[in-house]
């Protein structure tokens, strides 16, 4: 039997950044499956249209446009809970859904991401709330005492929606979530880009990449870290290739004073400039969560050089090329050792392809259709 999904994200579907990519990758993929989806999206003015190349299956009910401004006139109308949980909610955006489950008479509601999870006291249905991050932690590591107070409240109550099914990326997310909240949650992986699983053989070329989405702040204060406090122990000639979108103007001026830095930007493909990498680098001071970034390189077969927060949620049965630098001299005598051949970096590369996709939501969505 055909199940129907309303589906609510906070974020337009797309490559622009790894928590996009992976709700894309998961719409293709449900709709493979024979799923109807009904989806509702929100996006930035600049931000385009979702590409959907799968209209019969997919539907786009209505996106959201939505900037600073309306951000905040949506926080302001819902002070009852944290402005994480109620800058993209809406009492129009609400009444217009519910029209459409009257209509539709979904089966299932997907939340995805917290931004989402206030849609979700409304509707009766059998709910998943998709945890990207757990937002306690994100703010233990960010906030004053009052703030993470005031978020693990909305959290727990999200959490505990009747008839409500939680997914985080990790079993690290999950036992967060038990020891917290006393609430039991699943796991599921992130979907390996098709363009990962086709790649040519690397080449190894004498370069290193940064990968994230900037104006994201634990990405950008990461390299801001890098290049001030790591960069000027480096050999100059090293070169070093910035990919993702919003790198501020002002931080793009800064980088150019380094004749062997080049900032990128979008970039459709990144992957085979990752596998050709000699490795990534991503420190990070904040945030929560599996690191897109680092699953992505991983499975490109390139080695991570970072902190604890950017091995977080990720086994340890990887961990030859997850190499920990937390001191810029760190950062300089891993440069300075890395030497993994060819072959070690495609054998990695298979054997993280064939472990990692064992578990997915849609193995659940499946489960309930066939009940």
């Amino acid at each position: 039997m055909v199940k129907k999904i309303l589906f609510l994200t906070a974020f337009r579907p797309g490559k622009i950044a790894g928590g996009h990519n992976y709700t894309r990758l998961l719409l293709k993929k449900l709709a493979e499956k024979n799923f109807q989806i009904d989806l509702f999206y929100c996006k930035y003015k600049t931000d385009p249209l979702y590409e959907n190349s799968n209209e019969d299956k997919i539907r786009v009910l209505k996106y959201c446009k939505i900037n600073t401004l309306t951000k905040l006139f949506n926080a302001l109308k819902t002070p009852i809970f944290h402005p994480i949980f109620t800058i993209r909610f809406s009492w129009m955006n609400l009444l217009f859904l519910k029209k459409k489950n009257r209509e539709n008479q979904y089966d299932i509601i997907y939340l995805d991401h917290p931004q989402m999870y206030l849609y979700g006291f409304f509707f009766k249905q059998a709910k998943i709330l998709m945890a990207h991050d757990v937002m306690a932690q994100r703010y233990e590591r960010s906030s004053s005492s009052i703030t993470q107070k005031i978020v693990q409240a909305g959290e727990k109550f999200f959490f505990g929606l009747k008839n409500s099914t939680i997914f985080s990326f990790s079993e690290k997310d999950r036992e967060i979530i038990r020891k917290k909240y006393n609430i039991d949650s699943r796991v599921t992986n992130f979907f390996i880009d098709d363009q990962i699983q086709h790649l040519p053989t690397p080449k190894l070329d004498n370069y290193y990449i940064f990968f994230g989405k900037w104006d994201r702040e634990d990405n950008l204060d990461g390299m801001k870290w890098f290049f001030s406090n790591v960069y000027p122990k480096l050999d100059k000639s090293l070169h070093i290739y910035i990919i993702g979108v919003a790198l501020p103007d002002y931080y793009q001026q800064e980088i150019r004073k380094y004749p062997y830095v080049t900032y990128l930007g979008f970039v459709d493909n990144p992957y085979e400039m990752i596998a050709n990498a000699k490795a990534m680098f991503a420190p990070l001071f904040s945030g929560a969560g599996v690191k897109v970034k680092v699953v992505e390189s991983l499975a490109c077969g390139t080695p991570v050089i970072g902190n604890n927060i950017s091995f977080e949620g990720i086994s340890d049965e990887y961990k030859n090329f997850m190499i920990s630098a937390n001191t810029p001299e760190d950062y300089v005598r891993e440069v300075s050792n890395l030497s993994f051949r060819i072959d070690e970096r495609i054998s990695f590369r298979e054997n993280f392809l064939r472990q990692y996709n064992s578990q997915s939501v849609i193995n659940y969505l499946e489960g309930i259709r066939n009940v």
